[in-house]
């Protein structure tokens, strides 16, 4: 019979509260700007934001059920998943990428895209997180990391958007910094973390220079002629 208490030596026994964490930021990043206008967004919005709530729903219950043992209910979610819920946000998000672009007179000056320019560099990280997680699978410290590392990668519009409720933050590009600097933040704690418990682990180096590299870049690309012509 499966357990009900968390087995011993399990990494991260609190790992989903951390996940409903992301959740409660992205329900406050977007509580104005979509919760509160849920009829003016299309059907992409609606599919693009309830495949990035349900993911990370889904990584609320995973290390809850490989707490307990659950292993093979865990392996079928797993599966599912990455069959349904992969291609949605994928998919979602080039969609909105589109749509930005579509509607860049709609922007400030280079603002739309910029954003694509984010967008994009966030889905193929998005990919590469969940393709490095599953190739790891057997390595257990390294599967839970890199899945870990998908939820950051979808929180960058949410913080940005809640960081308009701090007073000091103004503008748009600062809010956008303010973000990343966030999730670098986050990384390095997560690095100081493994390094108490046995040294620093792979999947938070790859993924804090990934983040800075998209950080330092997403602040020049809306002015790259080059960029421009590849999103027409």
């Amino acid at each position: 019979m499966p357990t009900t208490t968390v087995r011993p030596g399990v990494v991260y026994p609190r790992a989903h509260w951390y996940f409903a964490l992301a959740i409660v930021v992205t329900w406050v990043g977007f509580s104005t700007t979509y919760f509160t206008r849920l009829k003016d967004n299309d059907i992409f919005h609606h599919i693009h934001g309830a495949s990035a709530g349900l993911w990370m729903t889904l990584l609320i219950i995973q290390p809850i059920l490989y707490q307990r043992g659950r292993l093979r209910l865990h392996r079928r979610l797993g599966k599912w998943a990455s069959i349904v819920l992969v291609p949605l946000l994928v998919l979602g998000g080039i969609k909105m990428i589109h749509t930005m672009v579509r509607n860049a007179d709609h922007y400030p000056p280079g603002v739309a895209y910029q954003l694509a320019w984010l967008d994009c560099c966030m889905l193929l990280t998005f990919l590469l997180f969940f393709g490095l997680a599953i190739f790891y699978g057997r390595n257990l410290h390294y599967h839970a990391r890199y899945m870990a590392c998908t939820v950051l990668v979808l929180l960058p519009p949410a913080l940005t958007r809640a960081c308009f409720f701090v007073p000091w933050i103004r503008s748009f590009a600062r809010a956008l910094n303010v973000s990343f600097i966030i999730i670098e933040l986050v990384l390095l704690l997560l690095m100081l973390d493994d390094r108490r418990y046995g040294g620093v682990k792979r999947p938070y180096v790859v993924a804090f220079f990934v983040f800075a590299a998209v950080h330092l870049s997403g602040d020049f690309a809306g002015q790259w002629s080059w960029w421009r012509g590849v999103m027409g």
